[in-house]
């Protein structure tokens, strides 16, 4: 087994765009990029609810930024940090559209580093949740709606502790914390090879991992974009949380399902490999997904870590 690297000082750098799509007359689709917060947020509901609940993300989000630089030296955020502000969000979105609309989250934060944590994808579901077996193959089944805080408390009970490897991280150097709630993903390409961190919160990953179709026929499920989990609707809101330690050339994506339905991970590979620059990676990644239909919103982030610039670098020539 290779030795995990120390960890580095670094800098994150990043590019990202939206666009309305093909098929859409409005986009429900928002973006954050900061130094400490960057994310992706994809609304859902009738008429300006998903426009108010994607914004609603983004803006309680970006106030962790603020936070942290109130004062001479940056402070960062913990992990529990950003966990109450996700809450808050959820709470804002359900109190300003009482539940007609809400949104999907990814975001990547720069956090204090933990003394333990993990860097490991979220695993799959121990237990295949009970509300799984209800999905209609024939109609278009309301799942958030559906599925109750009894159900959860039930399901939760059957789930596996967790067996996953510790990390020990002594030095004091920020850490990554990846965020996801909903469908809208977060990739790491590392040494030329794209990994999906996040797990789907939806009904076809569901029906996946429960071994009722496969990930092929999950591409073009009619429910493919029917998700169990989101911020201002449901009773369902908590986020998956995954502490990652960045190497300097590791490059992270966040994006929509606009973008990760239309093209396939081998795709995303090619372009994330090829295109260098951030800014045409995301450029060229939007352009591919309009190409291959564009039936929904787009939103991708590209997010480069970058070695921290030494003091001769930026010190003024003589």
């Amino acid at each position: 087994m290779s030795k995990e690297p120390a960890p580095v000082p670094f800098i994150l750098a990043a590019a990202g765009l939206t666009d309305v799509g093909r098929k859409r007359t409005e986009n429900q689709d928002r973006i954050l990029m900061h130094d400490i917060v960057y994310a992706v947020a994809d609304g859902m509901g009738g008429h300006e609810a998903g426009e108010v609940a994607s914004q609603l993300a983004v803006e309680t989000m970006q106030e962790i930024c603020v936070f942290a630089n109130k004062t001479s030296v940056r402070k960062l955020p913990t992990v529990p940090d950003v966990q109450r502000q996700v809450q808050l969000a959820d709470d804002r979105i359900r109190e300003a559209l009482e539940s007609r609309g809400g949104t999907t989250l990814c975001a990547l934060v720069q956090i204090k580093t933990p003394g333990k944590s993990r860097d490991s994808v979220t695993a799959p579901l121990a237990a295949v949740p009970p509300w799984t077996s209800s999905f209609a193959m024939t109609q278009n089944t309301d799942v958030i709606s559906k599925i109750t805080p009894q159900m959860l408390e039930h399901h939760r009970a059957n789930l596996a502790p967790a067996t996953e490897p510790i990390t020990v991280v002594t030095e004091e150097i920020p850490s990554l914390l990846l965020v996801n709630v909903g469908d809208s993903r977060g990739y790491r390409l590392r040494d030329g090879a794209l990994q999906q961190l996040t797990r789907d919160h939806s009904a076809v990953q569901e029906m996946v991992d429960a071994g009722q179709i496969t990930e092929l026929e999950a591409r073009n499920h009619p429910h493919r974009n029917l998700i169990t989990r989101a911020l201002g609707a449901g009773a369902e809101s908590q986020p998956d949380v995954t502490v990652l330690h960045p190497r300097i050339g590791d490059r992270y994506m966040l994006c929509s399902d606009g973008l990760s339905g239309e093209l396939t991970e081998d795709i995303l590979q090619t372009l994330l490999v090829n295109y260098k620059d951030r800014a045409d990676a995301a450029r060229v990644l939007t352009g591919a997904a309009l190409e291959a239909g564009g039936r929904d919103n787009i939103a991708v982030i590209v997010i480069d870590v970058l070695a921290t610039p030494s003091v001769e670098t930026d010190a003024p020539e003589n």
